[in-house]
């Protein structure tokens, strides 16, 4: 099964395993897909820390059966929350006289030995850009005649917690952990195109309980904040509002549409209750209850644009992921009128997984067999080199 990988989501709100096979042509096809919901990830902590196992063996099996395959290693995505995005400075001497890729390693680990956490593990390590003795900056720099190189590189690291703790709970079901990838890198490179990755762009996934902002340059992550705030939070304002339970105010949520709808026409949403029966409630007040907190929600995320080291200007994209927000309607244009840059929802070719809440399982898979594509250039090396340090 040399072509065929599996990767495993811990969602805030589910847990997704996803097995695929990669294409001769590019990319990969899904095998199969196992989704668990659980209890969650809120405020860096398992919320029943008891049953996060029992959600990972339900939703690997489901993917197994669904792909009619079983797996034996699976490559673990690192969510923001349980990540720590730094910029660090490298140097290193060019021995031959020509940048070779060995040179940018010894200038990566350079870099990686100026920063050190005891609560963290380094789980990826991203040239952002390079610096010759001409004092420009450069993006690439292999097979340029140079004495010595510096440079930038992007450091993501993964809290040890939860590298342990996952490892142990997949062993405990007989699987392997084979790496972990920041998920935060792995959904930048998948859903933003290279071109607008080039001039740095902005990717926002509003999950359950939590929204990253994360900003990309080039192949590198340069800032990622987890704000606490996120789907989660928009059907709890109604729930108590509304005075109504959080499935019911989940079905409101899930079918409000921003925009059109709020013109005053439209007099009533109705949520199923348990009995079955229809309950109405007021359209203007659901409406002003959504529309604040997503404005609240828009606040911080322009706060964390202001903690940027890359200046976020009103022509920079922003790519919007995640199933907190971005699957409901007209919340693209609400939230690109609220950060007054323009906002994109990607459109992916997976047929059953093209929603924005699977965008993150398949970015961990696709970042695999993209690393093993291009493996001269270092990206299985690394993904390699960095699981050997973690395991051994």
């Amino acid at each position: 099964m040399k072509n065929v990988a599996a990767a495993i989501e811990f969602g805030t709100s589910k847990i997704m395993c996803v097995i695929g096979r990669e294409k001769s042509t590019g990319r990969f096809e899904v095998l199969g897909a196992g989704e668990a919901k659980y209890e969650g990830i809120k405020n860096g902590r398992w919320l029943k820390p008891s049953n996060v196992e029992r959600a990972v063996e339900k939703a690997v099996a489901l993917a197994e059966k669904r792909a009619k395959k079983r797996i034996k290693e699976v490559f673990v995505g690192v969510p923001g929350v349980f990540s720590k995005v730094v910029c660090q400075d490298g140097y290193a001497k060019v021995q031959g006289g020509t940048v070779t890729q060995d040179d940018i390693e010894r200038l990566i680990e350079n870099a990686e030995k100026g920063y050190d956490d005891s609560l963290y593990t380094i789980v990826n390590s991203t040239p952002v850009y390079f610096v010759l003795e001409d004092g420009h900056h450069y993006i690439d720099v292999l097979d340029t005649k140079a004495a010595e190189i510096q440079g930038v590189i992007s450091l993501i690291f993964a809290r040890n917690d939860f590298v342990e703790d996952t490892t142990a709970l997949l062993r405990n079901i007989g699987v392997n952990a084979a790496a972990y990838i920041p998920e935060v890198l792995a959904e930048s490179l998948f859903l933003v195109p290279p071109e607008e990755r080039d001039c740095s762009s902005v990717l926002i996934n509003v999950g359950y309980y939590d929204t990253n902002v994360t900003v990309v340059y080039g192949d590198a992550i340069v800032y990622n904040n987890t704000i606490t705030a996120g789907g989660m939070q928009i059907a709890n304002d109604l729930s108590i509002v509304m005075n109504l339970d959080v499935d019911s105010a989940e079905q409101i949520k899930k079918r409000y549409s921003f925009g059109l709808e709020n013109t005053g026409t439209k007099l009533y949403d109705y949520a199923k209750q348990k009995s079955g029966r229809l309950e109405r409630y007021s359209h203007a007040l659901i409406s002003e209850v959504i529309d604040a907190r997503v404005e609240h929600l828009a606040m911080l995320i322009n706060r964390s644009f202001e903690n940027s080291p890359l200046n976020i200007a009103r022509r920079t994209r922003i790519y919007l992921s995640g199933g907190g927000l971005a699957m409901m309607k007209g919340s693209k244009d609400m939230l690109q009128k609220l950060l007054k840059r323009q906002v994109r929802i990607p459109v992916i070719d997976a047929p059953q997984l093209s929603t924005p809440n699977y965008f993150a399982v398949l970015a961990i898979l696709d970042y695999v067999f993209e690393a093993k594509r291009h493996d001269g250039s270092g990206g299985i090396a690394l993904l390699e080199r960095l699981a050997k340090k973690m395991f051994d």
